[in-house]
């Protein structure tokens, strides 16, 4: 019996980076993840990800007044919340050790945990013991990190792509607000429509040109955005005595701890929206995940378990210092995504600015002072390209009738919230937000449904001239009900094909297939009479097949074997079974 590895060896082998599949080849890449620009370029594109970023840091100061703040504190809030984005941002950019998904994606102040942090302030509980909550936070997404493998089933690539989806959706009610968009005065808000659309506009033209600055269409948009608003009038209120109040340089006070505060709501509300920012973290790492792999099929395990763990780590390590929680910027995947920049220098170069900022609340006043209709633009462009994501990871698989329900009913829920925010606001404050309500919609459509996903199919196969063409047809028509991917019916087809060849080649008359469906895999277990088949071949060889016998068999097992994912040979009452798995 194998020896089970210990404490120490299941982490490594759950944390490790050796099992992480090699990306393939994406044409048109701009910056690849390895690529190193220069620090001009560096600077300017990280720049250009700090004005995405910034559009998020009014988020703090809300929180900070939601408490009873004043401006001094919200400030203090403020740069320690910029500090635990810059932590977030550089400890998922690692390339080593058991921490850090490895991709250059910066963070924001957490989107999803803005409602438990608002009712927290509404039940009466003080900004330490919020803090409280958000260590509890951290210590629950660490605990689920190991377990992703096993969140594959419950959040598919349908699932990921309502999320990926609704990231985007979400922001657009604030990209109306920040337009002026007002149903009693409508005429009133034209001014600012007009800035927004003309600096997006910019962008879409910088961007689809594909000229030397194509990289720089949000922060050129942004720039050219900027000039138009100041001139006609649209700086943000209030900003001369802001920036003369904000000192140069400050250094941010932690924050104090205090009791624990156990109310249900509190922490039914805390942990809900952990399961909400769990899974659009996990749908900005697949997306990015994707884009920067040119074989992606689905997701790879290893980075989003040490992303997880990063994030988990990052989200204590705020509630410990007292600032908010931080969350993956999927605008800023979007941004990448759309300049085809993934460098990780680039997200590494953003936290230090970043880093850096939180020690001068005057620098940090600028970026909050972006005025509104620039700053609406800039989330129009990037929130396009999260929702056409979204869209393609929702069909990326065949859409059967339970999957279609699952991806219906998280877009239904997600775009309800959306449509009447009130109405989820009064009825379930802790998950009033459309990715809240559309994620967990579509993680409990899927979980509901999921038992209901195994389908068998046996039946018996001639190895004669005619077998060929009964496994065509039986894979074609087991791949059109059960919804499989093109690619899995021509794996499952090519590994029959091989493996009835083989027995047929002993003079067997008779086969018995069974092929069952689970949620992303199919299962196959061919049925035969006789000796075992030998293992197949690690690396076949032209003289093993003009050898003949046992060294031919394994030629032909490995080319049946080949694409499966997991494969072997048991005993059965009748002979023997060879059975393949494949995921979907």
């Amino acid at each position: 019996m194998p020896e089970r590895p210990g404490l120490f060896g299941g982490f490594a082998a759950a944390f490790g980076r050796s099992g992480d599949r090699v990306p393939g080849h994406v044409p048109d890449v701009v910056l690849g993840l390895e690529d190193r620009p220069p620090p001009a370029q560096t600077f300017a594109l990280a720049l250009q990800q700090i004005a995405i970023q910034s559009i998020y840091f009014l988020l703090p100061g809300m929180v900070a007044t939601a408490f009873g703040a004043g401006p001094l504190e919200a400030t203090n809030f403020l740069c320690l919340s910029l500090i635990s984005v810059a932590v977030a941002t550089a400890l998922q950019a690692l390339t080593r050790g058991p921490l850090g998904s490895g991709y250059p994606i910066p963070g924001i102040p957490s989107i999803v945990m803005l409602a438990p942090m608002l009712l927290a302030a509404q039940l009466g509980a003080s900004l330490a013991e919020a803090s409280t909550m958000v260590i509890m936070v951290g210590i629950v997404t660490m605990a689920v990190a190991p377990a992703v493998r096993r969140l594959s089933a419950l959040l598919p690539t349908e699932v990921m792509g309502v999320i990926v989806f609704l990231i985007g959706a979400s922001v657009l009610p604030s990209i109306l607000a920040m337009a002026g968009a007002d149903a009693a005065r409508p005429w009133e808000a034209l001014p600012r429509m007009l800035v927004m659309f003309g600096c997006f506009f910019v962008m879409v033209v910088v961007g689809v040109l594909r000229w030397r600055f194509a990289r720089y269409a949000v922060l050129v948009g942004a720039l050219a955005g900027a000039a138009g608003a100041l001139a006609a009038g649209m700086a943000t209120p209030g900003a001369s005595e802001l920036l003369e109040a904000a000192p140069w340089f400050a250094l941010p006070r932690p924050g104090a701890h205090g009791g624990i505060a156990f109310d249900p709501t509190l922490v039914v509300s805390f942990l809900l929206c952990t399961v909400a920012a769990i899974a659009a973290l996990l749908g900005s790492l697949v997306a990015f995940q994707r884009a920067v792999d040119g074989d992606w099929t689905r997701p790879d395990p290893g980075p989003l378990r040490r992303g997880l763990l990063a994030h988990g780590v990052a989200a204590a390590f705020a509630g410990l210092m007292g600032g908010m929680p931080s969350a993956v910027s999927s605008a800023s995947v979007g941004l990448a995504i759309a300049t085809r920049t993934f460098a990780r220098t680039i997200a590494l170069a953003g936290a230090g600015i970043l880093f850096l900022l939180a020690f001068s609340p005057k620098l940090v006043a600028l970026f909050v002072l972006v005025p509104a209709p620039v700053q609406a633009a800039m989330l129009l462009y990037v929130a396009c390209f999260m929702m056409a994501q979204g869209s393609e990871m929702m069909v990326i698989r065949k859409l059967d009738a339970r999957r279609t329900v699952v991806a219906g009913l998280g877009l239904s829920a997600g775009l309800s919230a959306l449509v009447a925010p009130a109405f989820f606001a009064a009825a379930m404050p802790a998950l009033a937000a459309p990715l809240a309500v559309g994620g967990l919609a579509a993680f409990l459509a899927n979980l509901v449904t999921l038992p209901l996903v195994k389908r068998v199919e046996t039946f018996p196969v001639r190895l004669d001239a005619r077998a060929g063409d009964l496994l065509d047809d039986r894979t074609a028509q087991m791949g059109g009900a059960w919804g499989l991917r093109p690619e899995t019916v021509r794996k499952m087809h090519h590994a029959l094909m091989e493996s009835c060849d083989l027995l047929a080649g002993r003079g067997l008359q008779e086969a018995v297939v069974t092929a069952t469906q689970l949620e992303e895999r199919v299962r196959i277990a061919v049925a035969f009479t006789g000796a075992p088949l030998p293992k197949p071949a690690r690396r076949p060889r032209t003289e093993d097949i003009e050898a003949g016998g046992d060294a031919l068999e394994m030629t032909a097992l490995w080319l049946a074997l080949r694409e499966t994912s997991e494969h072997g040979m048991r005993v059965t009452a009748a002979g023997h079974e060879l059975w393949m798995e494949f995921q979907d």
